[in-house]
C-alpha cells in the first residue's frame, strides 16, 4: 500500500514540454526597448516559478504523509519490558528459617501486536520470570516459569469488516487525489492569468504603436501647415490647431506607455521575476496576436469536456465519495459492540532441583517443557456493550447524510456555473469575431476617407479640423479592431479554462496517477 502511495505521488506532476530560454533575445528597437517573450515561454516560466502554485503543490506531500499515518495503524507494534522485585517482610512463622520473609522476583516479556484491516486485533507475547523465597514451602514451587500467549479479539458487529476499519485510510487517499486536482486547478488558473496578462500587454503595445502613428500624422500636418502659413496660404490658427492636436497625442502616448509598463510588471509578477533577475528591469514585447481563423470546439462538445474534466468538479466528486465512506462508517457505529475474544497459551516450569518434583532443572528445562506443550491454557468468550439510546452514533450518521446532500447541491451548482462560464466564453468569442469583421470594414472606410480628405486639403478644399477628425477616426478604427482581436483571444482563454484544457492547449500536460488526461475524448 505504501509503495502504491509513493508511486502515486511521483506520478502527480505538470510535465513542462516547453523550455524556458536561458535569456530572452533583445527586440529590434522600434517604439520601445524591450525583450521578446512568447506566450508559451511565459506560461512555462510561470508554471515553474509562480510561488502560489508551489504553495498549493505542497498539499500533495502533506496529504501523502496523512496516508502514511493511517496506513501505520495496521503496522506491527513491538513491545518489551523487564522488571525486578525484592521484598523482606518480618515474620514469626516457623515456615521461615529467618526472622523475615525474603522474596525476589525477576521477569521479562516481549511481544508483538497487530491490527488487521478486517478488525481483528492480535497480541503474541513471550513471558519469562524467576522467583525465589526463603520459605520452606517455596521449594515445592518451580523457580522458572515461561509462557507463550496469543490473545485475539474480533469484533462481530461494530467495527467488523474492511469498510469501517479502513475508512480513514481510504478518505486520506482520496484527499491526496483532491490535492493533486487542486494543484492542477491552481496551475490552470495561473496559466489563464498569465495568458490574459500577456494579451492585455500585447493590446497595450499595439495601442502605443497606433498612438505613435497618430502623433506622426499630427506632426506631418504641423509641418505642412507651417509651410503653408509661411507661404501666406493659411492663417496661424491652422498651425496652432495642428500643434494642439500634436500635444494631445503626446499625452495619449504617455498614458499608453504607462499602461504598457504596468501590464509588463503584472506579467513579471505572475512569472515571479524579481529584483536581481536579468529580465527584471526590461519591458516585455509580445509576439503578434493570432487571428480569428483559430478553431475551437462547438458549445455542446465544450460543455461535455468541461463537465468530465474540470479539476474542481473532480475535487467535489471525490468529496462526495469521502462522505459516502463516512456514512457507511457511521452506519456501522450504530450497531452494538459484540467482540469475540480468545486466548491460547503454553507454559513451561522448572527449578529448585527437588527430587520429589517433576519440575526440577534449570531455565532451559522450562523452555523445553513449554515446547512439549505439557502446560497449556485457553479461553474464549463474548463481550457485549451498547450505549443506551446510542444517540451520538445516530446523530453522526444523520449529520454525515446531510453533509453529503449539501455537497451534492454545491456540485450541481458548480456544474451550472461551469456551463454558464462556457456559454459566456462562447458569446465573447463569437461577438469579438463580429467586432473584428465590422472594425475591418470601418478601418478600410476610414483610411479611404482620410486619403480623400488629404487630396481635398491639397486643393484647398479642406482644413486642419477635418483632417484631424479623420486621422482620429482612422486611429480609433485600428485600436477598436486590435482590441476586438485581443478580446477574441481572451475569450478563447476563458473557454479553454472553463473546459479545463488551457494548459494542454500549450503542450503543458497534466497527469494523474501515471495516466495522461486526454480532454478530447
Amino acid at each position: 500500500m505504501l509503495h502504491k502511495v509513493f508511486c502515486y505521488v511521483l506520478s502527480v506532476f505538470l510535465s513542462l514540454v516547453l523550455c524556458i530560454p536561458a535569456g530572452a533575445k533583445p527586440l529590434k528597437e522600434s517604439v520601445i526597448n524591450g525583450h521578446v517573450l512568447s506566450l508559451s515561454d511565459a506560461l512555462a516560466m510561470g508554471m515553474q516559478r509562480n510561488l502560489d502554485l508551489q504553495a498549493v503543490k505542497m498539499n500533495i506531500p502533506i496529504n501523502t504523509e496523512n496516508v502514511v499515518v493511517f496506513e501505520s495503524e495496521f503496522d506491527p507494534v513491538f513491545d518489551a519490558s523487564v522488571s525486578s522485585l525484592e521484598e523482606e517482610i518480618p515474620t514469626a512463622s516457623q515456615a521461615f528459617n529467618e526472622d523475615v520473609d525474603h522474596y525476589t522476583w525477576t521477569g521479562a516479556d516481549v511481544g508483538i501486536s497487530k491490527k488487521f484491516m478486517f478488525g481483528l486485533e492480535s497480541h503474541l507475547a513471550f513471558e519469562t520470570n524467576r522467583s525465589r523465597s526463603n520459605s520452606t514451602f517455596y521449594g515445592l514451587r518451580p523457580e522458572y516459569r515461561d509462557v507463550l500467549v496469543l490473545d485475539l479479539t474480533q469484533p462481530l458487529l461494530r467495527d467488523f469488516g474492511m469498510d469501517p476499519n479502513t475508512a480513514d485510510l481510504r478518505i486520506s487517499e482520496n484527499q491526496m487525489r483532491q490535492a493533486a486536482y487542486g494543484y492542477i486547478q491552481q496551475a490552470q488558473n495561473i496559466g489563464k492569468d498569465i495568458e490574459v496578462a500577456y494579451y492585455d500587454l500585447g493590446n497595450a503595445l499595439a495601442i502605443l504603436r497606433y498612438r505613435n502613428k497618430s502623433r506622426a500624422l499630427a506632426l506631418e500636418l504641423v509641418k505642412g501647415n507651417q509651410k503653408k502659413f509661411e507661404a501666406g496660404l493659411v492663417p496661424i490658427t491652422e498651425v496652432q490647431e495642428a500643434q494642439t492636436a500634436l500635444a494631445s497625442r503626446d499625452e495619449e502616448i504617455v498614458f499608453a506607455m504607462q499602461q504598457v509598463e504596468i501590464l509588463s510588471n503584472r506579467l513579471k509578477d505572475l512569472m515571479e521575476i524579481r529584483p536581481g533577475d536579468p529580465l527584471y528591469g526590461d519591458l516585455f514585447i509580445t509576439d503578434p496576436v493570432l487571428g480569428i481563423d483559430q478553431t475551437f470546439p462547438e458549445l455542446d462538445k465544450a460543455l461535455d469536456i468541461a463537465l468530465k474534466n474540470r479539476p474542481d468538479l473532480q475535487q467535489k466528486r471525490i468529496k462526495v465519495a469521502n462522505q459516502e465512506i463516512q456514512i457507511k462508517y457511521y452506519s456501522n457505529q450504530k450497531l452494538p459492540r459484540v467482540d469475540l475474544g480468545a486466548t491460547l497459551g503454553i507454559n513451561g516450569l522448572s527449578g529448585h532441583g527437588n527430587s520429589s518434583s517433576s519440575y526440577e532443572g534449570g531455565y532451559f528445562d522450562a523452555i523445553s517443557g513449554m515446547g512439549k506443550g505439557d502446560g497449556h491454557e485457553w479461553s474464549v468468550g463474548l463481550q457485549f456493550s451498547y450505549p443506551i439510546g446510542n444517540r451520538a452514533a445516530h446523530a453522526r450518521y444523520r449529520r454525515a447524510s446531510q453533509e453529503k446532500r449539501q455537497t451534492i447541491y454545491r456540485l450541481k451548482r458548480m456544474e451550472g456555473t461551469i456551463e454558464t462560464s462556457v456559454e459566456n466564453a462562447m458569446v465573447t468569442i463569437r461577438r469579438s469575431m463580429e467586432r473584428v469583421k465590422i472594425s475591418e470594414r470601418f478601418e478600410k472606410l476610414a483610411a479611404i476617407t482620410l486619403e480623400q480628405e488629404m487630396e481635398r486639403l491639397k486643393k484647398g478644399l479642406s482644413d486642419t479640423f477635418y483632417i484631424l477628425n479623420f486621422q482620429n477616426a482612422l486611429i480609433e478604427a485600428h485600436i477598436r479592431k486590435t482590441t476586438a482581436l485581443f478580446d477574441f483571444n481572451k475569450g478563447l482563454a476563458d473557454l479553454y479554462l472553463a473546459m479545463g484544457t488551457n494548459l494542454e492547449r500549450y503542450r503543458i500536460v497534466a497527469e494523474i496517477n501515471g495516466k495522461e488526461i486526454n480532454y478530447d475524448k
